[in-house]
């Protein structure tokens, strides 16, 4: 027997929000028909996501309904586009940023970019980020299976403030809606909304998120953007330091994990990012069940290199 209908929002496409009707008792896989019928996508064109969780019709062979993940009366829903690579696309290689965002040159809190090419987004608080450390930083928190996602600024004092656009997923730089890639080596990406009904396509470059310029696929065409995970350059950058007796290493890591940088003030080697993950900063062997694999606090280990390969990054 059917049990009651209530309204659900969906947010994420076109600055606009969308709202269905269904029964509190439906399956996830029901819920997935209704958006595909209000939004015209095709269920392989999207996610869904509430509570910073995505949305599974079937987990282990159970099927999921509503009440599986706690959806109820006027709950909101977002919708995210699974965005194609770009024309003639190549095997190669968390902005969430709204129209109403305000850029700003201050440096990155994480990393301390402060390219005046490349301006960050000035959180609620105050605080400013790239994209990159932001869909880094989100994701990471995501994967441990947190609600929150707060300003991790902690030079003085930890900030902390609630964010509550911070999802870890680009914006179209055109219509605004939610995007991720579906090959997260695309770097050139096809807005399917933008796309839809149009002669051409309209692609844009994951990175810098401008038009896409050039013809090919590993590089756009706009001025100062070359690609690649900035992250990369960064690190390439960063000068050595001493730590614990140990001299010429890197100031500045990727965490193991989820790939947010992280730079060394003072004090050990041990670092615990955000994201949960223990490692040491010098050698970068994560801990197992609690433990350093290379000693205590304060023992000397062999210097890892510099790092090219991290999350994300292909």
């Amino acid at each position: 027997m059917p049990g009651n209908k209530f309204q659900i929002f969906l947010k994420g496409l076109e600055s606009k929000t969308h709202t269905i009707e269904i029964d509190e008792d439906a399956s996830i896989d029901d819920l997935f028909d209704d958006v595909s019928r209000v939004t015209g996508l095709k269920k392989d064109e999207m996610r869904v996501v509430y509570a910073a969780k995505q949305l599974q019709s079937d987990v282990n062979g159970t099927t999921m309904t509503l009440k599986d993940y706690g959806i109820g009366k006027h709950a909101t829903l977002f919708v995210l586009l699974r965005l194609p690579g770009g024309w003639d696309s190549e095997e190669h290689e968390p902005k969430v940023l709204d129209d109403d965002v305000e850029l700003t040159n201050d440096p990155d809190m994480i990393t301390l970019d402060d390219d005046p090419e490349s301006q960050r987004a000035k959180m609620p608080c105050g605080h400013a980020i790239g994209p990159e450390s932001l869909t880094a930083l989100c994701r990471s928190i995501v994967d441990t299976g947190r609600y929150e996602f707060r300003c991790p600024y902690n030079k003085q004092t930890y900030c902390g403030q609630t964010w509550e656009k911070a999802m870890g997923i680009q914006d179209c730089p055109k219509c605004g809606s939610f995007c991720e890639r579906r090959d997260t080596k695309n770097i050139r990406v096809t807005c399917i909304l933008c796309s839809k009904g149009k002669r051409l396509s309209y692609d844009f470059c994951w990175y810098c998120l401008r038009p896409w310029l050039s013809s090919g696929s590993r590089e756009c065409g706009n001025p100062m953007c070359d690609g690649k995970d900035p992250r990369l350059k960064i690190l390439k950058k960063a000068c050595n330091k001493e730590i614990v007796g140990v001299k010429n290493c890197p100031s500045v890591r990727a965490c193991p994990k989820c790939g947010c940088l992280i730079e060394h003030e003072r004090a050990c080697k041990h670092m615990t990012c955000r994201c949960g993950q223990k490692f040491c900063f010098i050698c970068l062997k994560v801990a197992v069940s609690g433990s350093y694999q290379c000693g205590t606090y304060n023992t000397k280990c062999e210097i890892a290199p510099i790092q090219e390969d991290l999350p994300g990054c292909s």
